[in-house]
């Protein structure tokens, strides 16, 4: 089937009713008409908008088609086509220096003696054709299109085809938007039908609301002070038609009944994706009533008030914490202070002696390491797990030479200041037990050694003077133990003593 044809249909019917005109089929003639004789009609629905940018146009280039008009009992003329136009040339004549160039304009002049109804239906196929519409004019044009073509049924004209397809055709849009428009227009409540002939309400979502029931459009008219968007309009349908009302059916956990009467809805207006409620959960049983982020801003005051003596108690148990963990920072500071302390002490430095301990951080000063060496720590002062151990040290041999001690020292491999293979013989007393590698002893024999940090305590190994080499205690055998300190050791009772076997090369 082919596309209905409005004008072609219209024209027909026009004709075989019997009221074409002589002027009808004559050439149109322009006349020049007063702007002050001109008139709108009642029956123009359409927006004026546009009008400045459209005065403009007409200004620089002149007014491009003439308003269509037809003549009244008082010798005025009411416009049936160029309404906006007419608004246009009314302001420029308003604008001061305009003189009387719009003073009149060209008209064409329709004197058939159509029917009022006829006459109407013109002006909204020439409105169709030159205009571009919002869907909420179409709707309105729609709606008087239909209206108009049953009078004129009961006139006697007659119109081909479905009076749907006649009205769709008049307004050219498809049918199927046609449909939409008209649920619109007969389901909308008026609060939001205001809006969206305003054009302030999308058409989508007008058409999601009006399929939604009178009471539930009202129930979101009367809360939401902004509108809703389409896809959650859907959402919101979808779960009414699935049996949602959102009105609360429980009670809270004392058993007073839930008084929150739109509450849950409203949170389901404007909450995340994902997150509507459907009021079937108690605020004070709801996990985002609960969370530490992020919570529900729709929560009951009871459920706010638990919140709050949740976070209350969350804050003083992280709180006892921290002073717990704080402490202990505190505590191992104040040791390696006094290990740093002990240090500028021996070096003679006084409490303004720059310290550099790092790179970030604040400056130090051997007062401040006094100072926390004795516990006292100031409000400001900074305190990390790192603070002062040796991963805090920027630059170790620079802070060794500041303090005047070695970097074994800083390094917690020795409790000497200085370390034995750098200091005098004063360092160790020469009938001293313990001596320093790579010092060696003398003579052979059993001695203790440190192999490593002093916290990991020593081993027992056989000195080979002849030889020069650690050997195993029991078994004369070498060994390489990366000894730091040694100590000869003293002479073992006879019942303890042993025979050290000898063992020869390929028997080890």
């Amino acid at each position: 089937m082919g596309k209905f044809d409005i004008t072609a249909a219209f024209q027909a019917a026009v004709g075989a009713a019997g009221n074409v005109s002589k002027s009808d089929t004559s050439r149109e003639a322009i006349e020049y008409i007063g702007l002050d004789k001109l008139e709108a009609d009642p029956g123009n629905f359409y927006s004026l908008t546009g009008l400045e940018d459209l005065a403009a146009n007409i200004e620089l280039c002149g007014l491009q088609q003439p308003i269509r008009v037809r003549p009244t009992e008082d010798g005025r003329y009411v416009i049936v086509s160029g309404h906006r136009r007419w608004s246009a040339l009314k302001l420029l004549r308003s604008t001061e220096g305009s003189g009387d160039r719009w003073a009149s304009i060209p008209c064409i002049v329709e004197r058939d003696e159509a029917s009022q109804e006829l006459r109407e239906l013109r002006l909204i196929l020439a409105n169709s054709s030159t205009r571009v519409l919002s869907p909420a004019e179409v709707s309105k044009q729609a709606q008087r299109v239909e209206l108009l073509l049953y009078q004129l049924k009961e006139q006697g004209y007659e119109f081909p085809g479905r009076m749907r397809d006649q009205v769709a055709a008049a307004c050219q849009v498809s049918a199927p938007k046609l449909a939409r428009l008209k649920v619109i227009r007969e389901r909308l409540i008026p609060a939001y039908l205001e809006v969206f002939d305003r054009n302030k309400l999308p058409e989508q979502t007008a058409y999601v609301l009006a399929r939604m029931e009178t009471a539930l459009q009202e129930r979101l008219a009367n809360m939401l002070p902004n509108l809703p968007t389409g896809s959650r309009a859907e959402e919101l349908l979808e779960l009414a038609k699935a049996g949602t009302d959102w009105r609360p059916a429980f009670s809270c956990p004392d058993g007073s009944p839930c008084k929150r009467g739109d509450a849950f809805l409203r949170h389901d207006l404007d909450c995340f994706c994902g997150e509507l409620c459907k009021g079937e959960t108690c605020c004070l049983r709801c996990p985002k009533a609960k969370t530490a982020y992020y919570a529900c801003e729709r929560m009951c005051s009871k459920a706010k008030a638990a919140r709050k003596l949740q976070r209350e108690e969350d804050e003083a148990i992280a709180a006892k914490r921290e002073a717990e963990i704080q402490a202990k920072i505190r505590e191992n500071v104040q040791l390696r202070a006094k290990r740093l302390a002990a240090a500028a002490d021996a070096a003679g430095l006084d409490d303004n002696s720059p310290i550099y301990i790092s790179d970030y951080g604040r400056s130090m000063t051997a007062g401040k390491l006094r100072e926390w060496a004795a516990g006292q720590f100031a409000e400001d002062d900074r305190l990390y797990p790192s603070t002062l151990s040796p991963k805090d040290y920027s630059d170790p041999a620079r802070l060794a030479e500041e303090l005047g001690c070695s970097t074994d020292y800083l390094l917690g491999v020795t409790d000497h200041l200085t370390s034995a293979a750098l200091s005098t013989a004063t360092d160790l007393e020469a009938d001293g037990p313990w001596r320093w590698w790579p010092e060696q002893p003398q003579e052979s024999g059993l001695y203790w050694c440190i192999t490593g940090p002093m916290s990991h305590g020593g081993s027992l190994y056989w000195w080979n003077a002849e030889e020069e080499q650690w050997e195993h205690p029991a078994m004369a055998f070498r060994m390489s133990p990366t000894v730091t300190l040694w100590m000869k050791c003293p002479q073992l009772p006879e019942s303890m003593s042993w025979e050290r076997q000898e063992v020869q090369d390929g028997e080890k």
